[in-house]
């Protein structure tokens, strides 16, 4: 039986043109249907969907709406289902076609118009699997959950270990080479019993836990980022309030263990995924960033932690060809209106943490505001003038080039993120008006000092 990525439900043309050019450009297994019935009637030809979108904006009454959903949820059981309504529908209204069941209520208007989609379906789909270190696998163990192998070839993932496997050296040797295995987003919590259980207070059982809170964080920041895409729920300030502290909670302690360990940013290079341009870069920016507040004295590094990782989220209200030349890293290629909508990202980043009560001081919405800023006033959104412009954001966008100069891009060698560093240090002491002569004055020296631990790194960071 064939399993499918996608699946829209939909008789606009249109409609289903937006989601088969998302599926091809994130290679998707997809199918669409012309109308719930047919669609209904061929579920039990398929192994399993992952996503289901269903366009529901012509219909009027949300009651029909979430009687739609409520059969999807039915027949498709264990699928995320994004229903499509109406742009004019009342908030109220759209909470119940969620409550019906939808894990994802979509304005007509945001599904053509921004990039909610995009990132939604990517991390659905795509980010179903997370990776994890072969070397925190430990021998003569036993897992209760799945490993996976993603292969080259297709990026399809092939079970190699299932529930209840006895994990052995020959084992352990045989996927040492690939570096990374995956296990199912919903197996996390199965993944943190198991590497608590081993948790003792020596250097190895450090650099797991500091592995395990990064991707902690990372997947609560995701939750937090899904919920301010979701319309129906823009009311809901407790919930907000509610994964807003999850958050901070895994940060304080990432941030913790990142102040002891020896290479911090190779930790933090090597357990960071996503595109280029995407939110999944933020967690990685953010902890780059906290970790040279520390180390600089440049504002609290917990404030510059959360401020980086919400700096980023007006990307999900970048229309899709400018979404799509931001994964590329072709924003020279934007036209005037795609670069005008990418240089007021940072705006639309603090009008979300503020429509959803996200508690924020001045400092914190000055850095988001303030991320890609220059001293000579070439930055945006505002050019402001340098003198008002904060240290804290200053290192936020340094930590922003890092991450864009260190990401591993399939088909390409692994960059040297100490390299990247030296040259980062070169370029923020060399070039005028990118940062002020009192941020570069604390930071050079600390940027040279990290370069020094390349030689002698961890091979098991």
């Amino acid at each position: 039986m064939r399993s499918l990525d996608l699946v829209v439900v939909s008789a606009d043309s249109q409609f289903v043109k937006r989601a088969r050019t998302l599926a091809d450009t994130f290679s998707f297994d997809f199918a669409s249907f012309n109308d719930p019935d047919s669609f209904f009637e061929e579920t039990e030809k398929y192994k399993s969907i992952t996503c289901i979108i269903l366009d529901c904006a012509r219909i009027e009454k949300p009651n029909e709406a979430a009687g739609m959903v409520q059969v999807a949820c039915q027949v498709a059981a264990d699928s995320y289902i994004i229903a499509v309504v109406n742009s004019k529908l009342k908030p109220e209204d759209a909470r119940i076609v969620k409550t019906s069941g939808a894990s994802l209520v979509l304005m007509e208007n945001e599904f053509f118009t921004t990039s909610k989609l995009e990132f939604v379906t990517t991390q659905v789909i795509r980010s179903s699997y997370i990776p994890i270190k072969v070397y925190d696998i430990l021998p003569d163990t036993e897992l209760d959950f799945p490993l996976h192998y993603m292969m080259p070839a297709n990026k399809k993932f092939l079970k190699i270990a299932k529930p209840g496997s006895h994990i052995d050296e020959s084992f352990l040797k045989k996927f040492s080479e690939m570096g990374e295995l995956y296990l199912r987003r919903q197996d996390l919590n199965k993944w943190i019993e198991y590497c608590r259980s081993f948790d003792n207070q020596d250097e190895l059982s450090a650099l797991r836990r500091c592995r395990l809170q990064f991707l902690q964080m990372s997947q609560s920041f995701l939750e937090l980022a899904l919920m301010i895409s979701d319309q129906s729920s823009a009311a809901s300030f407790a919930l907000g309030k509610e994964l807003y502290g999850t958050c901070e909670k895994f940060a304080k302690e990432l941030l913790s263990t990142l102040g002891v360990i020896k290479n911090p940013f190779e930790i933090i290079n090597n357990s960071s995924v996503g595109d280029f341009g995407s939110l999944e870069r933020a967690p990685a920016i953010a902890s780059y960033a906290a970790v040279l507040s520390q180390n600089t004295a440049i504002g609290n590094p917990l404030e510059v932690m959360i401020a980086a990782l919400l700096s980023d989220i007006g990307y999900l209200e970048l229309s899709p060809s400018a979404s799509a030349k931001l994964r590329t890293n072709d924003i020279k290629k934007m036209n005037a209106e795609e670069l005008q909508e990418y240089q007021k990202h940072p705006i639309y980043s603090l009008n979300q943490c503020l429509s959803r009560k996200i508690p924020l001081n001045e400092a914190m919405k000055m850095m988001i505001l303030q991320s890609h800023e220059r001293t000579d006033q070439k930055g945006f959104p505002h050019r402001i003038n340098p003198e008002k412009l904060s240290e804290e954001s200053m290192l936020i966008r340094l930590c922003w080039d890092l991450d864009s100069k260190t990401q591993v891009r399939i088909g390409e060698p692994r960059p040297d993120i100490y390299k990247v560093i030296d040259r980062l240090s070169d370029a923020v002491t060399g070039e005028s008006g990118n940062f002020s002569v009192g941020f570069t004055t604390k930071t050079s020296p600390t940027l040279r000092a990290l370069h020094f631990k390349s030689e002698s790194p961890n091979p098991l960071q």
